[in-house]
């Protein structure tokens, strides 16, 4: 009996291994290869829903910083802003705009753009800022202590006064230096400024001027991306940006370097198929957990599309019914990920140890090729897996897992013959649900399965004991 472990590369056809095709609500993690099973990763379930608190109206965005307010958390919901407290307290500030916001902080000062207007609030009064040099706000970061917006699609860039996003000289502005295309994005990181483009990108720095404090900082534009897909396609983690290039592939921003991600061919191909307002209305964000970097990719009426920065691996995320993952605006504040769902009222959290989204179920897929080294007979075929986190009662007490298998790994696994649904162990036992009889696999091609689980309790999946022979 031969043991195939949970392999990372899923390219190399060679490697003898149980490759990873197509994962929905599972993720990669890599594992010491100083074991007995010579494993490098195992797949886990990516983590649930925990309800917080209901705004009583939809969410148009959250936002923390440290060092603002405290380091409160701030919300839009319907046309009024929120502050929310680390026991999940809201407390109302204000009326502004009804629509999708934008937030920064200039220390202690509370900045929100609604439907391009501006907002701030000091602690105490939510005003709005009229200043008659103030354009149309559409996106804008805080950087060398000054406001630094744009309008949408205008290649122009508009800064305030130190220390005063209220105030703007009348030429207080410019326009971008080497590729003067309309900017639909502007975001910080590690102390620049991205002024992310339609055709192109700049990164800009702040300099000891008063007539023109930002300059591009490699007296070029970086053109090779076509600049980004639109406003919401890029977002940061720590000190990397991920962002989605007008090219539709899938990029990253360290330092002063641009790399290419793994490409995600069907990302792309759900992008080219989109029209132009689903195209840009594709939103971007990204957390971290532990060593993984995660940029979410949410295109209009599909799964979320999910890049392991650990792994350089992509996997799938999808709401119970919905056809699409549900979190659309994300922050991080109080040691939470802390999300709000598209048209949704509510404040939830993103954790790890979590098995459904606020009670409902999470169904997990998972696509796995067997790289085949010789051409086999395969008599039977254990799945090498672990249960934790059962609950006591109710639904996911006494869990099953459904998989099914064809010795083509061209074919799509369906339910046939080679189907089985089997009851899972107690917690923490390992369990071999076995299939007999799977006939030759194809040289060339392998064996592919496909795993389901839809109870809410944690399985972990190693890899598989295949019992094998030659054929001559």
């Amino acid at each position: 009996m031969v043991y195939v472990p949970v392999i990372l590369n899923s390219d190399n056809r060679s490697l003898r291994g149980m490759a990873p095709i197509k994962l929905c609500n599972w993720y990669v993690e890599p594992i010491s290869q100083d074991n007995t099973k010579q494993a490098a990763a195992v797949l886990l379930p990516t983590p649930g829903l925990v309800s917080k608190l209901d705004l009583g109206a939809t969410i148009q965005g959250i936002w923390q910083e440290d060092g603002v307010r405290g380091g409160l958390m701030f919300a839009v919901a319907g046309s009024k802003l929120y502050s929310v407290s680390s026991a999940w307290a809201a407390t109302e500030i204000g009326n502004l705009d009804a629509g999708e916001a934008e937030f920064v902080g200039i220390r202690d000062v509370l900045f929100v753009a609604v439907n391009t207007r501006l907002w701030r609030w000091n602690g105490s009064a939510l005003t709005e800022v009229t200043d008659v040099d103030l354009p149309d706000v559409g996106t804008m970061i805080a950087i060398n202590q000054r406001l630094l917006l744009n309008s949408d699609d205008d290649d122009t860039l508009t800064w305030s006064n130190t220390l005063d996003g209220t105030a703007f000289e009348a030429l207080a502005f410019t326009t971008a230096e080497q590729s003067p295309d309309p900017i639909r994005r502007l975001m910080k990181l590690s102390g620049q400024a991205i002024a992310f483009g339609s055709t192109g990108i700049e990164i800009l720095r702040a300099v000891p001027s008063t007539s023109l404090p930002f300059q591009n900082v490699t007296n070029q534009a970086i053109e090779e991306t076509k600049g980004i897909l639109g406003k919401y396609a890029a977002a940061k983690s720590g000190d990397k940006c991920f962002f989605i290039g007008g090219d539709m592939q899938c990029w990253a921003i360290y330092g002063m370097s641009v790399t290419p991600l793994t490409p995600n061919f069907e990302l792309k191909e759900q992008l080219t198929r989109m029209s132009e307002a689903n195209r840009m209305a594709t939103r971007t964000w990204a957390y971290r957990d532990g060593p993984h970097d995660y940029f979410v990719v949410r295109p209009v009426g599909h799964p979320a599309h999910v890049y392991d920065g650990a792994t350089k691996l992509w996997h799938t995320r999808e709401s119970y019914g919905l056809g699409y993952w549900a979190p659309k605006y994300h922050t991080n504040a109080y040691g939470y990920d802390v999300v709000a769902l598209e048209g949704g009222s509510e404040i939830y959290t993103l954790e790890r140890n979590v098995y459904s989204d606020d009670g409902e179920p999470v169904v997990r897929t998972a696509t796995l090729r067997f790289n085949s080294m010789g051409r086999e007979a395969i008599g039977s075929l254990c799945l090498d897996a672990a249960t934790f986190d059962l609950p006591a009662s109710g639904q996911g007490s006494a869990p099953q897992l459904m998989i099914s298998f064809s010795t083509d790994a061209r074919a799509v696994p369906g339910n046939n013959r080679n189907t089985l649904i089997v009851d899972m162990p107690p917690v923490g036992n390992y369990w071999k649900p076995t299939i007999w009889g799977l006939g030759q696999m194809t040289p060339s091609e392998g064996m592919m399965a496909h795993v389901s689980v839809s109870d809410p309790l944690g399985v972990a999946i190693h890899g598989a004991w295949i019992n094998e022979g030659q054929v001559s």
